[in-house]
């Protein structure tokens, strides 16, 4: 129920073991009060025995009588539970008005203890077992002793139980949801440190920071650094393969360089087949490692914690664009509100919007508009043009490595496929539509910065 669940199990566990331990603790303290309540018990029986032989008279006829009432009201109701029976030597009896019969001893090995006196016995009584006192003095008024009998109900101690039982129960019920709330925040107190991890590792995951806190309880400090040392080794890493990756391609780049000369010498001496198959390889060489030189970059760059404002990033690209290349002439719009924050390296989001915003340019006829629509945690960011548009059956390919759909546009046939590949690795999407000046429209959608909780 919960397996994985590492703070439910334990405040379960503590509920648990605490319901246990109390319920062990109230059963035995039920039954000590059991016993000390019918202590108690036993000791008002005698109180009212010996109060009954001061009371105990004969007036002048020799007939028995009681002074007075007893201090306990209870005696008087019929069947009320308590209940008294006096026998004097000539066989005279006199009881209390609750009792309709007699109290009559037991028999059996009961009997052997009523003849002590003040023994308290068990008895069956006129409403069910009962407790019993059965006491022999001499009154100060007589001259011969009698024989006092005092009882009460056992219902009297179960009912006088069952109140101290709610009130045990009550007195552990909230006790036992103090403990357990006192079990939770202890828990959740010991487990803070964990929740700072998680808050740093998710730090160091959005570049906020580049290691994790080591003011961290000793318990998990190995844990911490074994953490730091992997990010400081993958930091490495990466490092190594982007110095790698430029190494490579630069060392490809002077091999290239020589047989494109040697394919030019080749056509200058009128070998014009093998020269151009040459060139053409050489070419989709120094394509290909431009293009993974990019990927490398961009791979190692990658932050999901870099940010940057849409609204910088396009004023910068516009202001560029509109004054050189193929946007010289061409009018730029920005639709809707770009004062978003976009979770993004500023570096590799100039380079992105910058490679849609020239394929725009080179496109359109007059205008080129960005739309910025906010849709909560992401961000769609459309570049349109009103050109000629692509057909359908072309846009399978637009974002393959080095496709040019007209060789008289000036390009290497890249900016899409690294444009494509910037967004993927921000966990974003880029797909192709139609404008709505009837030209190409560029969709692309990025993750908004959001704060780490």
């Amino acid at each position: 129920m919960f397996g994985r669940n590492f703070r439910a199990r334990m405040i379960a566990g503590a509920a648990i073991w605490i319901s246990l331990v109390l319920l062990v603790s109230g059963i035995g303290l039920s039954a000590v009060f059991r016993r000390v309540v019918a202590a108690q018990f036993d000791h008002d029986l005698q109180d009212h025995a010996r109060e009954l032989i001061g009371l105990v008279g004969i007036d002048a006829e020799v007939r028995p009588f009681i002074a007075r009432d007893l201090s306990d009201p209870r005696f008087s109701p019929p069947r009320s539970g308590l209940y008294w029976q006096v026998l004097l030597p000539n066989g005279a009896t006199i009881r209390s008005s609750s009792l309709q019969d007699t109290l009559s001893l037991p028999s059996g090995p009961e009997q052997e203890r009523a003849q002590l006196n003040t023994v308290p016995i068990n008895v069956e009584g006129p409403t069910g077992p009962m407790r019993l006192i059965r006491n022999i003095s001499r009154p100060p008024h007589l001259q011969e002793a009698v024989e006092i009998r005092v009882g009460a109900d056992e219902r009297l101690i179960s009912d006088e139980m069952k109140q101290l039982n709610l009130t045990l129960a009550t007195a552990l019920g909230l006790m036992a949801f103090a403990m357990v709330g006192t079990a939770y925040a202890q828990v959740a107190y010991g487990l803070r440190p964990l929740a700072r991890i998680r808050t740093a590792v998710a730090a160091v995951r959005t570049g906020k920071t580049s290691r994790l806190p080591e003011d961290l309880p000793d318990e998990i400090m190995p844990l911490v650094t074994e953490l730091n040392g992997m990010i400081s080794a993958n930091l490495s890493i990466v490092e190594r393969a982007r110095v790698l990756a430029g190494n490579f391609a630069h060392a490809l780049k002077t091999p290239l360089a020589i047989l494109n000369e040697e394919a030019k010498e080749l056509r200058a001496s009128g070998n014009e087949q093998k020269a151009k198959i040459l060139l053409e390889q050489c070419s989709r060489m120094n394509l290909l490692i431009d293009y993974q030189t990019a990927r490398a970059r961009a791979s190692a760059s990658t932050n999901a914690g870099s940010c940057a404002v849409l609204a910088d990033i396009l004023q910068t690209l516009i202001s560029t664009y509109s004054r050189f290349g193929a946007g010289r002439d061409k009018r730029f719009q920005v639709e809707g509100h770009a004062d978003i924050v976009v979770s993004c390296d500023p570096n590799d989001l100039i380079e992105l919007i910058g490679n849609l915003l020239d394929n725009a340019a080179k496109w359109a006829r007059q205008r080129v508009v960005v739309a910025v629509a906010d849709l909560g945690s992401t961000v769609l960011i459309s570049v349109e043009d009103d050109g000629p548009g692509i057909p359908r059956e072309h846009r399978v390919r637009i974002f393959d490595i080095g496709v040019r759909l007209d060789e008289q546009k000036p390009g290497t046939g890249l900016g899409l496929a690294i444009a494509r590949d910037l967004a993927v690795l921000y966990d974003g999407q880029l797909w192709i539509d139609d404008s709505r000046d009837g030209g190409v429209a560029m969709k692309l959608v990025l993750k908004k910065k959001s704060a780490v909780t």
